[in-house]
């Protein structure tokens, strides 16, 4: 009975935890009486959302599935380089420095590049996004597997386990039960490069209704776009955290 009580309570401290920032907002707003040229108001927002065209879903089902498949894609390729240079430590030493001076470099630097490589292509958002996140990927994963324990490779040593299947049962299961907390840093890297590609260089999106919301002083737009940013990022991280647990079962 207390377990379900204190689950009722958390589901209520969510739910007040969503409402508090709109609550807060038109709070400030009528209270303080602010124009909508500083603050637009929840109506000014229903406006936009009803009166763009194309319809506001389409920019952020544009946005939301640029970020899932670069982000997927930068999961993988992290995750399987940092895999490679654990496993070949003539590749590390080989690769290391000049896989360290790109990692360096802000993910958002390198965007001019890519415009200019794949111009508005959407090969080239993905990649960005790729690029974005898969160093700092590959260096966790590499770091989680130098810190595995011995006793671990002497057991499976002991019980003459190959090498295909040491892979599989156990190296990429322990990236995954330690990786989590920076695949979600890592998600916030994604969007904000979704963000400036789309700004940059698209036709469609988000990003690019903040970006051409400028040149109109349609601060309802941004307002209403930076929302549903927002909202992208809560659903893929959530949906990043529940596949996870589902992936690293033996963690509850």
């Amino acid at each position: 009975m207390n377990s379900i009580k204190k689950n009722n309570w958390n589901i209520y401290l969510i739910i007040l935890g969503i409402l508090l920032i709109p609550a807060i907002w038109v709070i400030v707003k009528y209270l303080f009486n602010i124009e909508d040229r500083f603050l637009p108001s929840p109506q000014s927002l229903v406006d936009a959302f009803t009166s763009i065209e194309p319809n506001i879903i389409i920019h952020f089902l544009y946005s939301f599935s640029r970020l899932l498949i670069g982000f997927s894609f930068g999961i993988f390729a992290g995750i399987l380089f940092g895999l490679f240079l654990y496993k070949s430590k003539f590749f590390y030493n080989l690769l290391n420095p000049a896989f360290q001076s790109l990692r360096s470099i802000p993910p958002f630097a390198t965007i001019p590049f890519f415009l200019l490589w794949f111009g508005f292509s959407e090969t080239g958002k993905f990649i960005i996004i790729v690029f974005g996140i898969s160093f700092n990927l590959a260096i966790a994963s590499y770091q989680t597997l130098s810190n595995i324990d011995d006793k671990y490779h002497i057991y499976f040593r002991s019980i003459n386990k190959e090498a295909r299947n040491y892979i599989r049962a156990f190296t990429l299961p322990y990236i995954c039960g330690n990786i989590l907390p920076t695949l979600r840093f890592s998600l916030s890297t994604a969007i904000g490069l979704v963000v400036v590609a789309e700004m940059l260089g698209s036709q469609i999106g988000l990003g690019y209704l903040i970006n051409t919301s400028k040149s109109t002083f349609s601060l309802n737009v941004v307002f209403l776009a930076a929302i549903l940013f927002g909202i992208i990022n809560f659903l893929t991280d959530k949906i990043l955290i529940f596949l996870w647990k589902k992936i690293v079962y033996w963690q509850k």
